[in-house]
């Protein structure tokens, strides 16, 4: 796809790529931030796309495009909701259940830790290198309620969004790969005890970071400012001056590999 043009409002962006997206055009709008997006259209469109455009900027309130969002039943008005993914259980099994499956059986592990706790870590922790399933289910565990939410909320906003643009085989094998890599560099820097599906998270959301810059049209973003702040919530923890213990070993793993696998997908489109 190629860029069209560059947007000082959001909405107004998400409003005209709404409009052409109705006339049966390949517009998307890539937010950036809510008073800068850019608009990405279909090679073979572009002439088209550009005098639509025109026509949009010299009357962006036309009744016309407010329409046409009602019709794909999004409306124009700017709200961050509409960037987020969908609470909808129903709807996220549809389009992304391997992100819905994964996180009820984090909920699941949470509930056998409660009720028995040696077992559980017994079970799953990397404890024995040789009995290779270990290597990736310390990413099950959590060791309290909030490091459960912060979690799996970070995991449902980044992995649904990644399933649905890729399709879940593309999830699948990256968050395996991150697995691994997050837990294996834990381990040998630190030991065994340790678990959480942090390093997970921080995979990909370096993946949606870099992906967002060097494919737009996978239509995933971060910003700079909170891509920013998560390098250095990871430098802190290696510094041990917060108030809580991390695997930070596994984050910086998690992190490296979900970079590495932004430039492996680096050419890989979007899935309509």
């Amino acid at each position: 796809m190629l860029k069209i043009a560059e947007l000082n409002s959001a909405s107004a962006a998400q409003l005209f790529a709404a409009y052409c997206v109705a006339q049966g055009l390949e517009v998307n709008a890539v937010v950036q931030r809510p008073d800068f997006a850019e608009l990405y259209a279909a090679a073979e469109q572009q002439s088209q796309v550009e005098q639509y455009l025109t026509l949009f900027l010299q009357q962006p309130g036309h009744p016309r495009y407010q329409a046409a969002a009602w019709q794909l039943s999004q409306p124009g008005a700017a709200s961050t909701a509409a960037m987020l993914p969908a609470l909808s259980l129903a709807k996220v099994w549809q389009q992304a259940p391997l992100t819905l499956g994964l996180l009820v059986l984090c909920l699941l592990v949470y509930g056998w830790q409660q009720i028995d706790w040696r077992s559980s870590s017994a079970l799953l922790q990397l404890t024995e290198p040789a009995q290779l399933w270990r290597w990736f289910t310390p990413a099950l565990l959590h060791f309290s309620l909030t490091h459960l939410v912060f979690n799996l909320a970070w995991w449902w906003y980044l992995a649904s969004q990644v399933e649905q643009r890729l399709g879940a085989f593309a999830l699948l094998s990256a968050v395996l790969s991150m697995a691994l890599i997050s837990n294996a560099a834990q381990y040998f820097m630190h030991g065994p005890h340790f678990g959480g599906m942090s390093g997970v998270v921080y995979g990909l959301f370096a993946y949606c970071w870099l992906a967002g810059r060097l494919n737009p049209s996978q239509r995933l973003h971060i910003s700079n400012a909170l891509a920013g702040f998560m390098v250095v919530w990871l430098v802190l923890g290696f510094l041990d001056v917060l108030w809580v213990s991390m695997a930070n070993w596994a984050h910086l793993g998690g992190l490296l590999a979900g970079l590495g696998w932004a430039w492996l997908l680096r050419n890989t489109a979007a899935r309509q």
